[in-house]
């Protein structure tokens, strides 16, 4: 059989083909040939700069921040007050990701690379460790363009790599120019490059494509260069963070390339081996480049808090979720404020499975097509990317056995959501989706060649059409299932509320999901079905729509999920980061109740006790043990619920500081209850009412007792001004009404612990809102309680948008101590730290120490993010005190003589210092004593070496080529000669 040149391969099937034009102008219309790949190209444009949309010429911020400013202390701002965020699953892009890429820019702006970040958590590594992608080539717009601006740039940035990979990777497997674009359109639209967009996930991820295609070039060519390009697209993806996308992407494409290798070399072992040698080659020089990182990574997680990561064979998705495959928001959105929010127990960033449904057809058209795709692409490949896809997905959304045997293994699936695979999932279903439009764009070729060559055979044809029903009835029956638990999800959301409501948006999502589904079917029809001329332009319509479908529902999906958020949400300063500034000074604060909780204020480099990151064991044990364990997670570090920490001993030592709290907290303290009530009254809008605060001074918040559950208007406020007896103002409050509750507290917390005791106060309470505030009465008035001061070790010394609390029996980060305390059994000390019995002048070391017994005068004389320099002058011997979790890592000197770290107050450092004045200094080095770097650079020099003889190599043989014809025999070049070109 004469097969036509669509479906011809080339001399080495294995290779590209060298005329792919041609063979796009012999399987389809040449006007489908110049039409199409610019239509894709301008659906790619589309989906990027208006998905992307307005942070792209400066009118606004391609981050969550107005997430940020919704929480205090930005809520009490007024400017603030109306904001309501329309996506409230971005809270790690904001409250982590940003602050500490901030940091580090504004660092290297300065110019300072800064490995640590002393700001967040105590202090955690910052560009020393892969974790925030500091190091990922796409982090780069951060360092040179202004931040606000920079995440904007960075998508694109994803956005173009990832489909200019796919491009070369679907162009490696013989595709022509359209279908490889759309794949690229398929991929940087799925749900995980969507979802996950603002965390460091999705600049990993993008570089997926790339390493399947030096995976690729490996198989075609053996050439050392493609081990590099393989190295540098691994470095890439490690130098991103996150590394379960690099081990889920390794893990696949490690059996794309044994299986690949397998089928080209026919047995031919030696070349299989070489084939692996090289890409073992190219996945050491990845790691090697990324050692400067990834040795002091392993460091740190070594030592690092991480608990509650493992994982089981029933932590899988549901197949409820595969509805959001053709319909994104069937499930519900992304908005608190929206008609339905998300209502599946697995979050939506976690659980959405969006591809889009004309992506889905062509996906299944890829599968379908069994022989044509075998035939279409290099060997085995159409078959590892179904088979791949077939094994994710049951992992993904099946779990079970085939999971539990997966979670056997050690660390990836061990440790790891197995939903996070949707990342290769994602690629996986995109370049079946190119492979299908392929197929169905040479459909034309095919059909004409039929008239010529033989039929196929009889069982041929039987066993392709049960395949094809096979296929299109599994899609079928996995459509069925996920809509059953859809719909049994959606009724249990309702249920509590005798409503339909979810209910019915699944149906009306759903339904615009399959009509998409019907469009795209009746394209992909289109182009199967040949008619005359008339079907040839139909062919070209169809074609034509399908780039569209993909990119114009993909832009349904990313439109409402992208942040775009007004520029002056991005990290603003409030009065509250001004006093924590003027106030600070080398200490920490603990963000309490609802404000600072996070590392937002690492933007602002102000350290604090608190933070979202990765933590020291230590660290994380101690300050985890005065609280309420359900606010510590591995990643979240929180000190208690409703403030019922903040005067913890454990506190003093960590050299908290202040405490801030939200406005609508509990205030600690000695409560004074309100006059026996009466009955009801309402505090009129705009009306003043005046009455006496119960106790006198002093004073931290004034009670009332509101009677209506209800959540009131952002701006709405209630205002209240304490004066003495002689009228003259003492303290002053302007908060945010927010959510009252029937018979439950409503806080005024008031800055007036200065006045003498039992000095008599009154408070002026005046409500500005839309409505009156309904409260407890005594006496036909308001009644007002209050909370008095307590010997807590706090003083309540400023409101404005947050309130903040001196926490006044804080040590100093930077101390001495005289008197060491002995205790090596880990729950002994801290116990013994959470007592309260230690004196400002001990300190708890886990081994034996010298006596000390002097005083000293120490003074912080430089600080940095990776250096602190203390000179000390002691008066005898004894300790000097860093309350920074820096026992591993960091090294320290005495006068320029290295010195001994020991483990102090469990978390904690102290070195021993003796008679006389010292200058101290502490560093933070890469542990490995430099080897990373060290290694890092080798692998640079070895990689540049690699690129350049191979250009050199190739040169040479350009320059040696001769005329491939000559008329004088023997001549090089005539037939019949040994020296022939490229020998």
């Amino acid at each position: 059989m004469v097969l036509p040149r669509a479906l011809t391969p080339p001399a080495d099937p294995d290779l590209p083909d060298p005329t792919p034009p041609a063979r796009a102008r012999t399987s389809a219309p040449r006007r489908l040939d110049r039409i199409l790949p610019a239509v894709v190209l301008l659906a790619i444009a589309g989906f990027a700069l208006l998905g992307i949309g307005s942070p792209l010429i400066g009118q606004a911020t391609f981050a969550a921040t107005d997430e940020m400013v919704s929480a205090a202390p930005y809520s009490e701002v007024p400017e603030f007050a109306e904001v309501r965020p329309t996506n409230n699953y971005l809270d790690d892009t904001w409250d982590s990701a940003l602050p500490n890429t901030i940091v580090f820019a504004d660092q290297l702006k300065n110019g300072n690379l800064a490995a640590w970040n002393p700001y967040t958590a105590g202090g955690v590594p910052l560009g020393a460790t892969p974790n925030y992608g500091l190091g990922s080539p796409l982090t780069l717009p951060f360092y040179t363009l202004p931040e606000w601006f920079a995440p904007g740039i960075v998508k694109l940035l994803e956005i173009i790599v990832a489909v200019g990979g796919m491009y070369l990777f679907l162009r490696r497997l013989r595709l022509g120019t359209a279908p490889a674009l759309l794949g690229g359109l398929v991929f940087a639209s799925s749900a995980f490059m969507v979802v996950w967009t603002g965390w460091p996930q999705t600049r990993v991820a993008a570089f997926i494509p790339a390493v399947f295609w030096a995976v690729e070039l490996i198989v075609q060519h053996r050439r050392l260069r493609d081990a590099a390009v393989l190295a540098l697209a691994l470095a890439a993806m490690i130098f991103g963070g996150f590394p379960a996308v690099t081990g889920y992407t390794v893990a696949t494409a490690g059996v794309y390339l044994l299986v690949r290798l397998l089928a080209t070399d026919g047995g031919r072992w030696r070349r299989s081996v070489g084939g692996l040698a090289l890409a073992a080659g190219g996945v050491l020089g990845g790691v090697l480049l990324t050692a400067v990182q990834l040795v002091p990574w392993v460091a740190f997680m070594s030592t690092a808090f991480v608990e509650g990561r493992g994982q089981t064979s029933d932590a899988h998705l549901s197949m409820a979720s595969l509805v959001t495959t053709i319909a994104p928001w069937a499930l519900g959105s992304t908005n608190p404020y929206g008609k339905v929010y998300w209502y599946l127990p697995v979050n939506l960033v976690e659980s959405m499975s969006y591809l889009g449904a004309a992506a889905l057809v062509l996906v299944v058209s890829a599968v379908a097509m069994a022989r044509r795709g075998r035939a279409a692409l290099p060997r085995a490949t159409w078959v590892f990317f179904v088979a791949a896809t077939f094994t994710w997905l049951v992992l993904i959304y099946g779990g079970g056995f085939p999971l539990k045997v997966a979670q056997s293994l050690p660390y990836l699936f061990s440790d790891n959501f197995v939903g996070r695979a949707r990342c290769v999932l994602g690629f996986l279903l995109a370049v079946l989706a190119a492979v299908g439009l392929e197929l169905l764009l040479r459909r034309r070729a095919e059909a004409r060649e039929a008239g010529a060559a033989p039929a196929t055979a009889g069982a041929g044809r039987l066993w392709g059409r049960a395949w094809v029903a096979l296929v299109w009835g599994a899609v079928a029956l996995a459509g069925v299932l996920a809509l059953r638990d859809a719909r049994r999800a959606a009724f249990l959301a309702d249920r509590p509320t005798a409503s339909s409501l979810r209910r019915d948006s699944l149906t009306l999502e759903l339904g615009i999901g399959a009509v998409l589904l019907l469009l795209a079917l009746a394209c992909a029809a289109a182009l199967w079905w040949q008619g005359g001329r008339a079907g040839g332009r139909l062919r070209i319509v169809a074609a034509v729509l399908l780039p569209v479908l993909v990119a114009g529902q993909a832009l349904s999906f990313v439109v409402p999920y992208w942040p775009r958020a007004d520029r002056a949400t991005f990290f603003p300063t409030t009065d509250a980061h001004e006093y924590l500034r003027t106030h600070l000074g080398p200490d920490r604060f603990a963000g309490m109740y609802q404000a600072m909780t996070r590392s937002v204020e690492s933007a602002f480099e102000l350290r604090a006790a608190t933070g979202h990151a990765f933590v020291d064991r230590r660290y994380g044990e101690l300050i985890r043990s005065p609280s309420d364990r359900a606010n510590f997670a591995s990643t979240h570090v929180a000190v208690g619920g409703g403030l019922t920490a903040i005067g913890s001993p454990a506190l003093d030592r960590m050299s908290v500081r202040y405490g801030v709290s939200s406005l609508a907290g509990p205030v600690p303290g000695t409560p004074r209850p309100a006059p026996t009530t009466t009955g009801l009254t309402t505090l009129a809008p705009g009306a003043s009412v005046t009455r006496p605060v119960p106790g006198g001074g002093p004073v931290r918040a004034v009670v009332l007792n509101t009677v209506e559950s209800r959540q009131w208007a952002p701006g709405d406020r209630i205002e209240a001004v304490v004066t003495d007896d002689a009228g003259r103002e003492v303290a002053r409050t302007d908060r945010r009404i927010g959510r009252t509750a029937a018979n439950q507290p409503l806080y005024v917390p008031v800055a007036a612990e200065d006045v003498a005791a039992g000095a008599r106060l009154s408070v002026t309470l005046t409500v500005r809102a839309g409505e009156g505030l309904a409260v407890q009465a005594a006496g036909g008035a308001a009644a007002v309680g209050a909370v008095g001061t307590a010997d807590d070790g706090l003083k309540l010394a400023y409101v404005g948008t947050a309130a903040i609390f001196e926490r006044t029996r804080a040590l100093s980060r930077v101390r001495w101590a005289g008197t060491p305390v002995v205790e090596p059994d880990s729950a002994r000390r801290l116990d013994l730290i959470n007592s309260g019995t230690l004196t400002g002048d001990q300190v708890v070391l886990e081994q034996p120490a010298s006596a000390g017994g002097g005083t000293a005068d120490v003074r912080i004389t430089s600080e940095g993010t990776d250096s602190t320099e203390v000179e000390v002058t002691a008066r005898g011997s004894g300790y000097l005190v860093v309350a920074d979790p820096i026992q591993s890592g960091w090294t320290a000197t005495i006068d320029g003589a290295p010195a001994t770290l020991l483990k102090a107050d469990h978390a904690f450092v102290a070195v021993a210092v003796p008679d006389g004045t010292h200058t101290l200094r502490f560093q933070y080095s890469s542990p490995g004593g430099g080897a990373g770097g060290w290694l890092s650079l080798a692998a640079v020099l070895a990689i540049a070496g690699v690129f350049v003889a191979g250009a050199v190599r190739d040169r040479r043989r350009r320059g040696g080529r001769r005329p491939l014809v000559s008329s004088v025999p023997g001549a090089p070049g005539a037939p019949g000669s040994t020296d022939q070109p490229g020998s």
